[in-house]
């Protein structure tokens, strides 16, 4: 017997009620939440108003057969498992059926606990292609965040590698804040694509051993606008192209590049902001060298609730020598 159900509900398509009220009710007396749809409209219509795991749909019914309706799931819904049932025991149908997009077929008559594996095979199909699609998509990500913050180093020897310690660091506030594994994969993405924009900057500002003059410092200070320009470029990097708009912000509304105050910073780009600041306090830069870690705690502490969270700053003092 199914488990109390976790998922979306099953959409049962039959135009004979008599036959999908039975699938429905042996369903729901197996633990499978189960809605119905007389026909292709009406499960169309189903469709738009809420989400479903799976459609179990019958082939012969009036005003179009189950094969018009997978075209619409195939297209609308693609993801979305989808057993025809019919009973036309048809090799040329089921053929058919799997090649328009359906992921099983089945021939009536057939008896409940058959219906049961089935569903229970798709799903866990389904499971394991959606895991393997993210999979695929993290490690494409993953690849392209690393060449990018490749190219940024490259132009700078003295800030090479300081995307992935920015990174490090955030990870172990974001940690002690208690976010959980999804999140931090976002702040990770964003603090190593912080400063991706530096890319467009000449070298001759980045690696300029004194002071930056008014119109050298306005040119740095766009660095990042045009981070969030070039990660935005990626659909699914949109959240971490805010992070890193913002990452510069600061607590009193003087940060840029949009003076942003307070909780209108997003709580992930607070996190970049100190762990970047720490950063560059504790590395060696052309004008300066490297701050010992116990001073640099000491900086970021006296500006908490100005230019940095308080409470966040807070847990990363509260590391110490923790910290990486």
């Amino acid at each position: 017997m199914a488990e109390e159900p976790l998922r979306a509900p099953l959409l049962v398509v039959d135009d004979d009620p008599a036959v999908r009220g039975m699938i429905q009710a042996g369903l729901e007396a197996l633990g499978y939440a189960a809605e119905t749809a007389a026909d292709a409209a009406q499960a169309r219509e189903c469709l738009r108003e809420r989400n479903y795991s799976l459609v179990l749909c019958d082939y012969e019914m009036p005003g179009g057969t189950g094969l018009d309706l997978l075209e619409h799931v195939s297209q609308a819904h693609p993801d979305l498992p989808f057993i025809l049932l019919t009973g036309r025991n048809e090799t040329a149908l089921a053929k058919t059926s799997i090649a328009t997009g359906a992921t099983d077929f089945l021939t009536k008559p057939f008896e409940l606990a058959q219906l049961a594996r089935a569903i229970e095979q798709n799903w866990t199909r389904f499971d394991r292609d959606r895991e393997q699609a993210a999979l695929r998509t993290g490690e494409i990500l993953s690849g392209t965040i690393r060449a990018l913050v490749a190219a940024v180093d490259a132009k700078d020897p003295h800030t090479a590698t300081h995307s992935e310690r920015v990174a490090a660091l955030a990870l172990q506030l974001g940690e002690a804040a208690g976010l959980p594994s999804e999140r931090l994969q976002v702040l990770e993405f964003a603090a190593l694509l912080h400063d991706v924009g530096k890319i467009g900057i000449p070298e001759s500002i980045l690696l300029k051993p004194g002071p930056l003059n008014d119109e050298e410092w306005t040119l740095m200070r766009q660095h990042p606008v045009r981070s969030a320009e070039i990660v935005g470029q990626v659909p699914a990097l949109r959240e971490v192209a805010t992070l890193v708009r913002h990452h510069h912000e600061r607590m009193d509304g003087s940060g840029y590049p949009d003076g942003l105050r307070g909780a209108a910073i997003p709580m992930l780009a607070r996190i970049i902001c100190i762990a970047d600041v720490y950063e560059a306090l504790t590395a060696a830069r052309a004008y300066r060298g490297a701050l010992p870690p116990a001073q640099a705690r000491v900086i970021v502490a006296s500006s908490l609730g100005a230019h940095f969270d308080e409470t966040l700053g807070q847990l990363f003092i509260a590391l110490g020598d923790r910290l990486c």
